[in-house]
């Protein structure tokens, strides 16, 4: 679109290639491209890639990533990707999209996915109890929570917000592994968004056949696929917005070489969930800010709803483990404000944050970025929160 059509001239020219004067033709004029007008917000995206370069620093990871998505339009308002300098070893903003063009594992935040999909089946409700183990077997894998605890009744909530693997399968089991994979297809995963971004991964979700082993359940609560933090983002987005998915948009109009102005078509959506299901969805999420996994996203007077994700990331060698022999992470967080009128989705991920320390997790990592970035966000989009809107200091 900005590069327009390449004009045609013919030319007469002598022994020794020497174009004889007058001889010129032009056959075809040339056309100029239009402009784009982005829906970037420039205020937005700096003051991301600030926080971004800053926290990267902070914690030594090898980069991080951050997608700002209006709930309604799915317009990108930011799009940071964050690398260390391959010479200076200094987190630098890169010119790659790896928002869009990098797959990872995303762990717990398709835990949302899950949950949302079993409370449109109607398999579960929020009060929904199991009895949930710390471990269990499964195929040929021990697979086990992030803690160890007794055996305990655990309510559809209280998985969610506690992050609980083993709960998570347990509710996978009640929908089925391949209901449960329709529901990740219509989430979004396993296919290139529609933003259409050259090179744009469409990450890996193998179809329910393929699953093999402990892959049948671990998709549940997010490994074993991969997706972009694009797909993420606009996954997430579905619960925010009522159960309706909306591809995430980057180009809001064009602008002709004549200066008319037009607006590209609105985001295509489709109907995911039940308005029921997301909504009963969206306020676990908010309990998992004020109770759970993702406190250091909250912000004071401001609803928010939340899930973290701490995932395991492939190496090289094919394993979960680096050369030293420690694990490799992917941390995230996904929230959306004001919960109670939702008008903004944020993703924020650590890419490889340093293995044996406290800010190797979503809840530590990520979150405390969401809380930083919240208030630029929330001043730049003039995002008033109902007068009886509250916190989780309410």
């Amino acid at each position: 679109v900005l590069t327009g059509t390449g004009g045609e001239m013919t030319r007469e020219i002598a022994p020794g290639g020497r174009t004889i004067p007058g001889s010129e033709t032009i056959s075809q004029a040339p056309v100029a491209g239009d402009d784009l007008v982005l829906t970037v917000d420039r205020s937005i995206q700096f003051a991301t890639e600030q926080v971004l370069i800053d926290r990267v620093a902070e914690i030594n990871a090898r980069g991080g990533l951050i997608v700002v998505m209006d709930t309604d339009t799915g317009e990108i308002y930011a799009n940071a990707s964050v690398r260390r300098d391959a010479e200076t070893g200094e987190p630098v903003v890169t010119s790659g999209n790896f928002v869009a063009v990098d797959s990872y594992e995303p762990g717990s935040v398709a835990k949302v996915i899950t949950v949302a999909g079993a409370l449109n089946e109607g398999v579960v409700n929020p009060d929904t109890t199991f009895e949930v183990p710390w471990r269990k077997q499964y195929y040929d894998d021990l697979l086990k929570d992030s803690h160890e605890h007794p055996t305990e009744a655990m309510t559809v909530s209280d998985i969610l917000i506690q992050s609980s693997n083993i709960g998570t399968i347990t509710i996978q089991e009640q929908m089925g592994r391949f209901v449960h994979h329709d529901y990740m297809t219509a989430f979004g995963l396993g296919a290139a968004t529609e933003l259409d971004f050259p090179g744009e991964s469409p990450g890996i979700l193998k179809s329910a056949d393929e699953l093999w082993g402990s892959e049948r359940v671990t998709v549940a609560y997010g490994q074993g696929l991969t997706s972009t933090p694009l797909q993420m983002v606009a996954a997430i987005n579905t619960i925010a917005n009522d159960g309706v998915y909306v591809a995430p948009s980057l180009v809001r109009a064009t602008v002709g070489p004549d200066g008319t102005t037009t607006e590209v078509p609105p985001s295509a959506t489709r109907r995911v969930v039940s308005e029921q299901a997301a909504r009963q969805t969206a306020a676990m999420m908010q309990d998992v800010v004020c109770y759970g996994t993702a406190s250091r996203a909250a912000v004071e007077g401001l609803p928010i709803a939340g899930k973290t994700g701490t995932a395991f990331k492939a190496a090289d060698n094919g394993t979960y483990y680096d050369e030293n022999c420690d694990r490799i992470y992917y941390e995230s967080f996904v929230g959306v404000y004001p919960a109670d009128d939702p008008q903004v989705t944020v993703l924020v991920a650590l890419d490889e944050p340093p293995a044996g320390t406290g800010d190797r997790f979503g809840g530590t990592a990520a979150a405390p970025v969401f809380a930083d970035l919240t208030p630029t966000i929330i001043h730049e989009l003039g995002i008033q929160p109902a007068e009886n809107s509250v916190g989780c200091e309410g």
